[in-house]
Formats: C-alpha cells, structure tokens, sequence
C-alpha cells in the first residue's frame, strides 16, 4: 500500500488489500502518458516487494465464463450423485436380486442374509437395503427433492393465476415423479421395517399374557 500511495495524489486507492486472502486492489488514477500509465502504477507494487506481488490487471469474468463454470459444477454434482448411485446399486443389486431369486434356499450365505436382526423378524437384507437406499434417497436424488418442492410451491402459491381443477393434473414433471415415487419406496421399506417390529411385540405381548 505504501508504493502506490508513494505515487502521488494522482492515485486514489478505491479498495485497499485488507488481508493476504483478499488480493483484489482497486484504484482510481489520472493516465498522464507517456510518463503516467497503469503500467507505472504496476510497476511499483511489483519493485515493492513487501510482501512480494505477482501484479497483473484483474478482467471480471464474463457471462460466457461464468456460464462455463456454472455448468462445470453442475457437472461435477451430477458425478459425483451419479457414481454414489452406482455404487450403491451393486450390493443392492446382489442382495435383492441374486440372493431373493437366484441363489438356492439351502446357500449358507442366503440363510444368514435370511435371518432376523436384532429386535424383530425383519431380516440382515431388508435392514441392509434400507441402510443402502438411504444415502441415495437424501444425496444422489436431493436435486429431484429440491426441484419438485419448487414446482409445487410455484403451482399451489398464492396469486397463482392456474386453475385450481388444473393444479391436480399438472403433473409434466419428471421431478415431481422421481419425488413421489422414491419417497414412496422408502417409506415402504422403512414401513416393513416397522411392521417387523410391530408383529414381534404383539407375539411376545399375546404370549405373556397369563392364561385362565
């Protein structure tokens, strides 16, 4: 700050460097060339060295770039719920349906998978596929999520100016169908879960009651 402001008053410092994660410096100046450019004013933060700079004249992207770089993390989101999804579909794939329909009944394998885990009769598979959809369900699909309950609130807010008969069939979106039918999945696994739970303590409450 000190080599711009040995420059005179010909230099105003508009946006001063507060921090070394801040590197953006704006000036105001009065070009009196050939003996007053930019270049001068560059040239003297660069001979300063305190704390070395690596001077250059800062050009705003453009909407091209920021276009660009929008896309790219776009792109790069998509990936990376894509390769998730992926992964997870492997172990789901084996679990329900090479063991449910391929495997044998007498696999030691199947039969482990096959048995109740923890409290209940659900088995080791169905708590496995509940633990593998989950990740999927609020990760690889949160952008449906998302985009859905955008439309929705978009269809239903007030001053909206569709038809209140047309806001039931409106449903054009592939958003809202990924929504409902993931969301409709899970709950059906998890509700399996539950009913597990349920049939077990009715069993052992129907079996510790004294009889007469």
């Amino acid at each position: 700050m000190a080599a711009v402001k040995s420059l005179g008053p010909e230099v105003n410092i508009l946006k001063p460097i507060t921090s070394y994660t801040d590197h953006l410096l704006e000036v105001a100046y009065q070009p009196s060339p050939p003996s007053f450019t930019i270049r001068t004013i560059i040239s003297a933060i660069a001979c300063s060295k305190s704390p070395p700079f690596d001077v250059c004249i800062y050009r705003p992207p453009s909407i091209e770039e920021r276009s660009r770089s929008m896309q790219t993390r776009e792109q790069r989101a998509l990936f990376r719920r894509l390769a998730l999804a992926i992964v997870v579909a492997i172990p789901t794939f084996i679990l329900g349906i090479v063991f449910m329909s391929l495997v044998k009944s007498d696999n030691a394998t199947k039969a482990f998978m096959m048995e109740p885990m923890w409290t209940g009769n659900t088995s080791r598979s169905q708590w496995a596929l509940f633990f593998l959809a989950t990740p999927v369900q609020f990760y690889s699909a949160n952008m449906f999520h998302r985009r859905a309950i955008k439309e929705i609130r978009a269809l239903w807010r007030r001053g909206s100016t569709t038809p209140v008969l047309k806001r039931f069939i409106r449903f054009g979106s592939m958003n809202l169908l990924v929504y409902i039918t993931s969301w409709s999945l899970l709950c059906r696994k998890q509700l399996t879960i539950m009913l597990g739970f349920r049939f077990l303590q009715a069993f052992l409450w129907h079996t510790s009651r004294p009889s007469h």
